[in-house]
């Protein structure tokens, strides 16, 4: 019994100590391991934007045919043109006896309403549709002479999309070039200003071909239900210009540039001291956005988002509206790209990475390039409010950073 008495004292030093460290343990983090009181602040860089203008792409992005929507239309002297491709057609097709034929799209947006009523229109392509066929170089000669079938287009389409019916005369069936091996091919285009976009063949509901038919004369009607082999538009717009507007157009690849230097006196701790240098370095850049207020939008309502990325300038000097080009821009790692829909005045888009780049000194604050996603892929063109003194105060851009001070 004796010697049991050393060792229940050591039992109780040792309990004894795990009691005081516990005691001493930040309730908030029970692990023991950070015994700051350090939260988060939020601030608006209001002045640190000090200079923009848009410009054109360097190098317009590739229609690769895999998009989700066909572009159709006449718009500010850009024209797009959809191509559908079908094949796998029944075999026999000299010995069928067909009954009716239509081809389905559904349109999911239309421009704003025209002066005049806007008619989509189905027309035969008179070419082969192979591999090597250049779609840019096709002209109304290729197409027949008439159109096939035509649509006006109603005057609002609605959230969930319009489907359109265009019935195909039955007798066009046998007056295609080997349609088993070479597909019935169509085109759609656009009468009077406006534009239409039309789901692909990459979504669901995208174009379909029905063809109720019978291959023998009592025999059960059979239908061929198919989307298309191959879908794809073309798109033909002027070429973008450098402008003081700070405008993002996927019509025209236009991009923006934006000059900022981080107003780094607005940084403070928790009790409102303001941050050293190596302080700055040593912070934390939880989220920093940029706030661009809309000065006009025709595009980004309703369902239509928009997706945006920022880019880190890295080229010196730029002092004159100059397009920006590849090795002038880079991206910095952990980048997001930035979508939603338009519901305010007003859209963000992230720099978090870029900024977090510019407090540790990692990188030099040159300026920041803002590029959509959907060049060429939709009509969207949205306008910002600039930074210059005409622009209303509540209405200029600026940074906002939520930030976490550095505990040590």
């Amino acid at each position: 019994m004796v010697c049991l008495k050393p060792c229940l004292r050591t039992m109780m030093c040792v309990i004894t100590i795990l009691m005081l460290i516990s005691g001493c343990t930040d309730k908030k983090n029970l692990t023991g391991d950070n015994f700051s009181d350090v939260s988060a602040i939020t601030v608006n860089d209001e002045s640190g934007i000090m200079n923009g203008y848009s410009f054109p792409a360097e190098k317009l992005a590739t229609i690769s045919g895999s998009e989700t929507k066909l572009l159709a239309g006449s718009y500010q002297n850009a024209t797009a043109i959809s191509f559908l491709r079908f094949t796998g057609l029944p075999e026999d097709m000299i010995n069928i006896r067909p009954d009716s034929c239509f081809l389905q799209v559904k349109i999911s947006k239309r421009s704003a309403l025209p002066r005049n009523p806007l008619k989509l229109k189905l027309y035969k392509l008179n070419k082969v549709w192979s591999d090597s066929i250049d779609l840019e170089a096709i002209t109304n000669s290729d197409l027949s002479q008439n159109p096939l079938a035509e649509w006006t287009v109603a005057d609002t389409i609605g959230s969930t999309g319009k489907v359109v019916k265009f019935a195909l005369p039955t007798s066009e069936i046998f007056n295609w070039e080997t349609p088993d091996t070479l597909g019935w091919n169509f085109v759609l285009k656009t009468e009077n200003d406006g534009w239409v976009e039309i789901i692909s063949s990459e979504q669901s509901t995208g174009p379909k071909l029905n063809l109720n038919y019978q291959t023998e004369v009592e025999g059960e009607y059979e239908t061929y239900n198919e989307f298309p082999a191959k879908d794809t538009y073309t798109l033909n717009a002027p070429v973008g210009v450098t402008s003081e507007s700070w405008k993002i157009s996927n019509l025209t690849s236009t991009r923006m540039y934006l000059l900022y230097e981080p107003t780094y006196t607005i940084f403070k701790d928790n009790e409102g001291n303001m941050l050293d240098s190596l302080q700055i370095k040593r912070m934390t850049i939880n989220k920093a956005v940029i706030v661009l207020h809309i000065k006009q939008n025709d595009y980004y309502s309703g369902t239509n988002s928009y997706s945006l990325y920022s880019f880190n300038v890295v080229k010196d000097s730029i002092t004159d509206m100059i397009p920006l080009v590849t090795g002038d821009y880079e991206i910095i790692s952990n980048t997001v790209t930035s979508t939603g829909y338009v519901s305010s005045d007003s859209i963000t888009v992230d720099i978090t990475p870029i900024m977090q780049a510019y407090s540790s000194a990692d990188k030099k604050p040159k300026g920041i390039m803002i590029q959509s996603l959907q060049e060429r892929q939709n009509f969207g063109t949205v306008e910002f409010w600039d930074c210059k003194d005409s622009t209303p105060a509540g209405k200029k851009p600026y940074i906002k950073i939520t930030y976490t001070p550095p505990y040590l």
